[in-house]
This record gives structure tokens, C-alpha cells and sequence, in this order.
């Protein structure tokens, strides 16, 4: 009860007053009250962040939406339909012969060939070297079909280069870069049992013989400076290592389900190693192990030079048929695979590659073609 204060003789009522304590304690319980409001809303917060940053729970064997065993899916109804009409004849690109012979059922037959874009002749427009398949391997080297340059007219048609070196090979792959620096494009060329290396002239080619390889089943290459000193280096893939037996075609062996001959498995052969050559000055050293590189485990296809984390240094993502993707970062003396940590170590049947911020949120992103409508 609030007491009455009262003057000297303890007779007359001057104020009410309330005791300090009173008050004090009614103050401390609204402040408790608040701090216990905003401590109960931190923790419900905290608890609400926590369960949505972890990972759904799921179950062995549950099936979801995202995950199908078809090796296609169909587009919606509602997908726009592409438009394109076929100018092969026109563009003075019809004559072009990728194979001869009669295939005898063995993988570098199997395989195809590239093609690779590039202005050669300084026009402004890109010219393209279509790299030839060659042929059955039962065929002699000069039998084999030729790969070819055309060179762009600027009015949509082509001219075939026929002073072009001649190139009969089981070809794979091409990629244009200016090797040494002199300001016109140069060409590699891939192929089962051939790595070429083709030096501008200024119009005209000539073979540079300065890339020692060991023979092997070479397959994509790739330009880009990974060590920073304004050169640009060379990475090619090794597919697998192929033993050429057409008898063992009567065999079969089972891939993605179905049964193939066994000599058109990739599965069936050991992996190849990848080759780094790094460009000193024009001269180039196979620096693939001691750069770790090599991906000894994938059967590789192709590969992509780019900055995934943005230090300045590009990386490299290297695309594997039935083997684990591989994404090795750029330390500066040395690469690290990071493909697991990363979830991009993806089995399948992978091909091709590009990279870009396709959804524009500032960082670039893969796109992984494979085999079979994958």
C-alpha cells in the first residue's frame, strides 16, 4: 500500500508518495517482458533459417519429379518450335565427304568429327575447318577422306582451300588459336593416332612439327594461358586406349541398358591420359602430371577453359564419356579437382561444352550436352 507522509507532529497528511521499490520493480517486469518478446522472435528466426538452410530429407527408392531412368524427356506442348533451313548446297558446303570406305564396327569409326570456326585470313569473318572422319581403319592413309578448309566470301558462301595441307586422318577434333603470338590464327587437329599442329603463313598453312606427342586417341583441344604469360597453351584430351580388332565385334557388352558390339563400348577400353602443353615463347612442354591434369580415370571428350571462381586464373572443366566430369581449379602453381565438392563429377555419356550466365545473376554457368538425347 503507498504509504501517507505526514509533517513533524505525525497529524497532518501532506502528499502521497509510493515507495522507490515499487516502481523499480514494475519497470524491471515491463523491460523483462520486452527482452523476453525479442529473445523468443530471435530464436523462432534462428530456428526458421536453420531448417530451411538444410538440406530436404529423402528417402532410399523415393521418387522424385526431377529424377527420371529416361534417357529423353518430350517438351512441353507449348515450346517454341526452331526454325532452321538447311544451306549446306548453297554455301558451297555440299561437296564435303566425312567418311569412306565400309565401317567394320569399331569406336574411332563410330565417333564423327568436329568442326571448328575461326577467322584465319583476318576479314572479319569466320572461315571453317571441317575436320574429316576419315574412314574404316582397314583403309590405307591415302584413302582416307580429307578434312577441309573453307573460307568465308562474306555473302554467305564458302570456298574450299584446297592449298590447305592435306589431312588425311581418322580426324576427331580442331580448335583455332594464335600459338605464337604473331596475330593470325593457327590450327591443332585431333584424331585416333594423330595430334597436328598447323602454322599461318598469313593465308596460306604450313604443318608445324613442334608438339611431341605420344601416339594415342586424342579427341577435343583446348586453347587458353593457365599460367598468365600471355601465350596461349594447349590442352587435349585422350579418349581411350583402343585396340584395333575388328573380330572381337561379334561380341557384345552391355551400355546405358543395351547391348553393343564390344568394340563400339568405350567401356571396354582403358582410359587415355590428357596432355597439357604449356607454351614458353613458342615452345611447348607436356606438363600434364606435374600440373594435375592428366585425369587419368576419364575416357575424356572435350574440355573448357574458363574462370569459375574469379581470381583471375582460368580452370578447366573436362567433359568424360561414361566417366566422371572433372573440374580442376587453378592455384597458381598447381590444379586442384574439385569436381565433388563442386557436384559437377556427373557420369555419363558427356560430349560438349559451354559456359554462360544464362540466368544473368552474375556468375556463369554449365551447359553439358551427352550421348544418346541425354
Amino acid at each position: 500500500m503507498p504509504e501517507l507522509e505526514r509533517d513533524g507532529d505525525g497529524e497532518r497528511p501532506l502528499r502521497r508518495v509510493e515507495g522507490l521499490s515499487g516502481r523499480r520493480q514494475r519497470r524491471l517486469k515491463r523491460t523483462a517482458l520486452v527482452l523476453g518478446a525479442v529473445a523468443g522472435a530471435v530464436v523462432a528466426l534462428t530456428f526458421l533459417l536453420l531448417r530451411a538452410s538444410q538440406p530436404e530429407t529423402r528417402k532410399p527408392g523415393e521418387a522424385l519429379p526431377e529424377i527420371t531412368e529416361r534417357l529423353s524427356r518430350g517438351l512441353p506442348a507449348e515450346a517454341p518450335q526452331p526454325r532452321f533451313r538447311d544451306v549446306t548446297a548453297e554455301a558451297g558446303l555440299g561437296g564435303f565427304v566425312s567418311f569412306a570406305g565400309k565401317r567394320t564396327s569399331q569406336l574411332p569409326e563410330d565417333m564423327g568429327a568436329g568442326a571448328a570456326w575461326g577467322d584465319f585470313d583476318g576479314d572479319g569473318d569466320d572461315d571453317l575447318f571441317l575436320v574429316s572422319a576419315g574412314g574404316a581403319l582397314t583403309l590405307p592413309a591415302a584413302e582416307l577422306a580429307p578434312s577441309a578448309l573453307y573460307e568465308n566470301l562474306g555473302d554467305g558462301t564458302f570456298r574450299h582451300r584446297t592449298d590447305f595441307p592435306e589431312t588425311r586422318i581418322v580426324g576427331m577434333a580442331a580448335a583455332w588459336g594464335d600459338y605464337d603470338g604473331d596475330g593470325r590464327l593457327d590450327l591443332v587437329v585431333t584424331g585416333y593416332k594423330s595430334l597436328l599442329l598447323f602454322h599461318n603463313e598469313g593465308g596460306s598453312f604450313v604443318r608445324d612439327d613442334r608438339l611431341e606427342a605420344p601416339e594415342g586417341y586424342w579427341a577435343g583441344a583446348s586453347w587458353g594461358d593457365f599460367d598468365g604469360d600471355r601465350d596461349l597453351d594447349l590442352y587435349v584430351c585422350g579418349y581411350v586406349r583402343y585396340l584395333e580388332d575388328a573380330g572381337e565385334s561379334r561380341g557384345t557388352s552391355e551400355q546405358y541398358g543395351a547391348a553393343v558390339p564390344y568394340t563400339l563400348n568405350p567401356a571396354s577400353f582403358e582410359p587415355e591420359v590428357n596432355l597439357l602443353f604449356q607454351n614458353e615463347g613458342g615452345s611447348f612442354t607436356e606438363v600434364a602430371g606435374p600440373w594435375g591434369v592428366s585425369n587419368p580415370e576419364g575416357r575424356s571428350l572435350t574440355a573448357l577453359w574458363h574462370d569459375f571462381d574469379d581470381d583471375g586464373r582460368l580452370d578447366l572443366y573436362v567433359a568424360n564419356d561414361i566417366s566422371d566430369n572433372a573440374l580442376f581449379l587453378n592455384r597458381g602453381d598447381v590444379f586442384e579437382d574439385v569436381s565433388l565438392a563442386a557436384w559437377v563429377a556427373d557420369y555419363r555419356g558427356a560430349m560438349g561444352l559451354a559456359a554462360g550466365d544464362w540466368n544473368r545473376d552474375g556468375d556463369d554457368d554449365l551447359f553439358v550436352t551427352h550421348w544418346l538425347a541425354q
